[in-house]
C-alpha cells in the first residue's frame, strides 16, 4: 500500500490493542506501511507498549479511552471473551468512548457466536466489529504475507478495515456476515490440529518400527502425506527438537474447541474433531502453557 493516508476509506489514526507474538510484528507493518498518520499501541504490560511504540515510531496508550482517537481499532487477544470484556462493560456499554462509525476488527482467533454477540451491543451505539482472524503464524506476521478471513455485517464498515489489513497480508479472503470469519479460522485451526495429531502420531509408530523420523518427513513431503504441518512443523520443530513453533497448546486446544462448536452448531456428529479436540486436552491437562509441539512428546510418551 502507498505511503500518505487513505482517502477512500478515510482512516488516518489506527489503534491496536494486544501486543504479544502475532501483535507485536502486525502493527509494526501497520507502523511501517506509512499509510497513516497515527498508530496508537496499548497493551496490559504498559512497559512492553512503551518499548514497541518507541522501537516503530508509534504512540503508546497507556489508558485504553486514549484509543477514542482512532477510527479503525485493531484488537489481536487471546480469546474472544478477552475482546468483549475490553470492548464492552458487563451491562454491555462501549468501554472506549469512541465516536460513531467507529470500526473495531477482531483479529484473534475468538468464538463466533460470541462475537456476533459483542458485534450486537456495538451496533446498539453506532460502533462496527469485523471479524478479520489471520493465519500464517509468527514467521508470515513478520513478513506482512498473512491470509486474512474477514466477516463483516456493514460494508462500509469492511471498506474501512481493509486499508488498515492490506498492511499486514497477502491476501484478504471475505467470508460473509459478522462471525464467519471467526468460524472459517477454528474449522482451519482444526484441519491443521488433525494433521499434526495425525502425522505425530505416524512419526511415534514409525520410529517404533524401527523408521528414521527424518526419513519419514522427507517421504510425507514428496508423497500425499503433504501439508503445512509436514512441511514447517515437524522438520524444524518435532525432528530437529526445537519445540518452539510460537504457537502456544492451549491457543490450539481452544481453537478446536470453537470448531466443535461450530459443527456442533451444524447439527452434524464431527467424531475427527472431537477426537483431536480430545488428544489435545489430555496434552494440555499434563502440559500446561507449552509450545503446542510439545503434545508431540507426551503423546509419544503415553
Amino acid at each position: 500500500m502507498s505511503g500518505g493516508t487513505s482517502p477512500v476509506a478515510g482512516v488516518r489514526t489506527v489503534g491496536f490493542i494486544g501486543l504479544g507474538t502475532m501483535g507485536d510484528p502486525m502493527v509494526t507493518n501497520i507502523a511501517s506501511s506509512g499509510a497513516f498518520e497515527r498508530v496508537l499501541v496499548h497493551d496490559v504490560d504498559v512497559e512492553r507498549a512503551a518499548a514497541l511504540a518507541a522501537r516503530i515510531g508509534a504512540e503508546a496508550a497507556a489508558d485504553i479511552t486514549h484509543l477514542s482517537a482512532c477510527e479503525v481499532v485493531v484488537l489481536m487477544l487471546p480469546t474472544s471473551a478477552i475482546v468483549r470484556a475490553v470492548l464492552v462493560d458487563d451491562d454491555g456499554a462501549p468501554r472506549i468512548p469512541s465516536p460513531r462509525g467507529t470500526v473495531y476488527v477482531d483479529m484473534s482467533s475468538s468464538d463466533p457466536t460470541e462475537t456476533v454477540e459483542t458485534g450486537r451491543l456495538l451496533a446498539a451505539a453506532g460502533l462496527h466489529l469485523v471479524d478479520a482472524p489471520v493465519s500464517g503464524a509468527r514467521e508470515r506476521a513478520i513478513a506482512g504475507t498473512l491470509a486474512i478471513m474477514m466477516g463483516a455485517d456493514d460494508e462500509d464498515a469492511a471498506g474501512r478495515a481493509v486499508p488498515v489489513v492490506d498492511t499486514m497480508s497477502a491476501r484478504i479472503f471475505r467470508t460473509g456476515g459478522l462471525g464467519t470469519g471467526h468460524a472459517m479460522k477454528a474449522l482451519n485451526n482444526f484441519v491443521a490440529a488433525a494433521a499434526y495429531t495425525a502425522s505425530t502420531e505416524a512419526l511415534t509408530a514409525g520410529a517404533r518400527f524401527g523408521l528414521d523420523p527424518a526419513v519419514m518427513v522427507d517421504i510425507f513431503n514428496a508423497s500425499t502425506g503433504q501439508s503445512f504441518v509436514t512441511t514447517h512443523v515437524l522438520p524444524d520443530h518435532i525432528v530437529d527438537g526445537r519445540f518452539a513453533s510460537g504457537f502456544a497448546l492451549p491457543l490450539m486446544t481452544k481453537d478446536v474447541r470453537i470448531a466443535q462448536k461450530v459443527q456442533r452448531a451444524t447439527g452434524h456428529d464431527a467424531p475427527v474433531c472431537d477426537a483431536v479436540a480430545g488428544a489435545l486436552g489430555d496434552a494440555l491437562d499434563a502440559l500446561g502453557n507449552v509450545d503446542h509441539t510439545r503434545a508431540y512428546e507426551f503423546w509419544n510418551e503415553r
